[in-house]
């Protein structure tokens, strides 16, 4: 039996998913087993997961979203400990060998999560990471409080836990991993290992990868469920994650300015002006992308700021 089961729920990510895989194949780290769920993709993800040889374990299924994909390969895997690889990131090589360390270190643990370094959708990292460096894990209050930044391809939990709480929500297609991590705390603490130890594609830009959209909905069902359960109302998480792609736009389009693309950058800002029109900050950013540079630099002000 595997120390730990690596589960990868796969939807139209033919042209990642190869990548992805080959990432857990690198590990430092070997006695794991990988488990690949198809959720109805019509792009070509079957194949390419296929071509990944005998090392994976391939299971297909209609499309009913990453939550069941996810729960599907759980109840077919075997490992002590269980980690989450989405198809459009991928780990670096010593990403299980922390992670488990971390949780053999705290058995009191139930969740290891870890950093993860920002990248676009054609793979440039940015001297970034995605989650804030808070120098701690969080405890349930605050997980209630507010959207902590706990990302599912950074995540190696032990497999007790998830059967103790049902696994995914499959009731959700976005915000479940928010509502996973909250019942998990539940069952004990998380150990925090303040490493990029994974990246993190930003599917939407330049080079769209999946489309965008229900988030609404699944935010409607999130509070639902959390106010059920709670007694508290997690819209504050729910605006937390609905301005993510903005402020993602927002860096992306100053990184972009620093080093002199002005085109990407202006791109960039375009779209974030789509996503929130009344962000009055983004057209002053814009318009730096446009006007002469001297007029642009007196526009700037602190440019630097969060997006």
């Amino acid at each position: 039996m595997p120390r730990v089961s690596v589960i990868i729920p796969v939807f139209n990510g033919a042209r990642t998913i190869a990548e992805a895989i080959e990432s857990v194949r690198a590990q430092t780290f070997a006695d794991f087993e990988i488990i690949a769920v198809d959720d109805g993709s019509s792009d070509g993800s079957v194949e390419a997961i296929r071509r990944c040889g005998d090392a994976v374990k391939l299971i297909e299924q209609q499309n009913c979203g990453p939550s069941a994909a996810r729960n599907l390969a759980i109840e077919n895997s075997s490992g002590e400990l269980v980690g989450f690889l989405d198809a459009d990131d991928w780990w670096k090589p010593d990403f299980l060998a922390q992670m488990i360390g971390a949780l053999d270190t705290d058995h009191s643990a139930v969740m290891a999560y870890c950093d993860l370094q920002l990248v676009d959708s054609l793979g440039k990292t940015f001297p970034t990471s995605l989650t804030e460096r808070s120098g701690h894990a969080p405890s349930l209050n605050e997980m209630l409080d507010r959207l902590w930044p706990i990302v599912p391809s950074g995540v190696v939990t032990r497999r007790a836990a998830l059967d103790a709480v049902g696994g995914y929500p499959e009731q959700l297609r976005a915000f479940e991993d928010v509502y996973l991590w909250m019942l998990l705390r539940e069952q004990g603490p998380f150990v925090y290992v303040p490493e990029s130890l994974a990246a993190w594609r930003f599917a939407h830009f330049p080079a769209p990868l999946k489309a965008s959209g229900g988030q609404e909905a699944a935010g409607r069902i999130f509070r639902q469920m959390v106010m059920a359960r709670y007694g508290i109302d997690p819209s504050r998480h729910v605006r937390s994650r609905e301005r993510a792609p903005r402020s993602i736009l927002g860096y992306i389009g100053l990184d972009a300015l620093a080093h002199g693309d002005r085109t990407t950058a202006r791109r960039a800002f375009i779209r974030a002006i789509a996503l929130d029109p009344y962000r009055i900050r983004n057209y002053l950013r814009l318009a730096r992308t446009i006007l002469p540079a001297g007029v642009a630099r007196a526009l700037s002000g602190k440019a630097g700021r969060a997006a």
